[in-house]
């Protein structure tokens, strides 16, 4: 059964995944931030964030002084330096070896016992939708470059310290003629009342992303 708060293209239901895992004195970093969206969610101005557009970064330094101007793959930061790393829907618009290069920087700043939360869109009808999106990259590929599960002949493990703690699925409707768009408020309520009735049955709706946590262990 899907939980009916994830059917949706809003983000605040994937923020609170990572939210979760915050306590009072972890030091975060918010990759990508936008305008500060998360932080201002978690209601905290002491985060680092990472954000490639010079304007936006010299935006949101005045809300939030640790922000941190620069392009992925390299970050600016020290060794295990991390409690939690929080990447919402950035991979989607990196090649795939800047993809393998960010990976290694995050594990590279994660402390052992941090986390790193990346949240991302599946391919689904309304992926190309946003031309700045090269491709999707599944849950899977994450899993088998930062744990012990699966190897990959065209490029190096990166780590075997993580395991998954959570995966977490955002859905939108099957049938291809109801466009879920993050603006239609009116078919949310639909889908919503719809599930009430359904029991939210998995056969009727498609995974369009995933929020994923992994573990960092010593």
């Amino acid at each position: 059964m899907i939980d009916k708060k994830y059917i949706t293209h809003q983000r605040e239901p994937f923020f609170d995944i990572a939210k979760e895992l915050i306590e009072t004195d972890s030091i975060v970093l918010d990759i990508g931030p936008g305008d500060g969206s998360f932080a201002k969610y978690c209601n905290r101005t002491d985060f680092f964030l990472f954000e490639g557009n010079p304007d936006s970064a010299k935006r949101l330094k005045d809300k939030y002084p640790n922000t941190v101007q620069g392009r992925l793959p390299q970050l600016p930061f020290e060794d295990e330096m991390f409690d939690v790393i929080h990447m919402s829907h950035v991979i989607e618009h990196l090649q795939p070896q800047e993809v393998y290069d960010t990976l290694k920087e995050l594990d590279r700043c994660c402390k052992v016992g941090g986390v790193i939360v990346i949240s991302a869109p599946l391919l689904w009808s309304g992926f190309y939708d946003d031309l700045s999106h090269i491709k999707p990259y599944p849950p899977e590929s994450f899993v088998k470059y930062l744990t012990k599960l699966g190897r990959n002949p065209t490029r190096a493990s990166i780590s075997e310290q993580y395991s998954v703690e959570r995966i977490q699925y955002r859905y939108g409707p099957l049938n291809e003629n109801i466009r879920f768009r993050r603006e239609s408020k009116f078919v949310q309520k639909i889908l919503y009342k719809l599930g009430t009735l359904i029991r939210l049955s998995e056969s009727l709706f498609t995974k369009t992303g995933y929020t994923l946590v992994l573990r960092k262990s010593s």
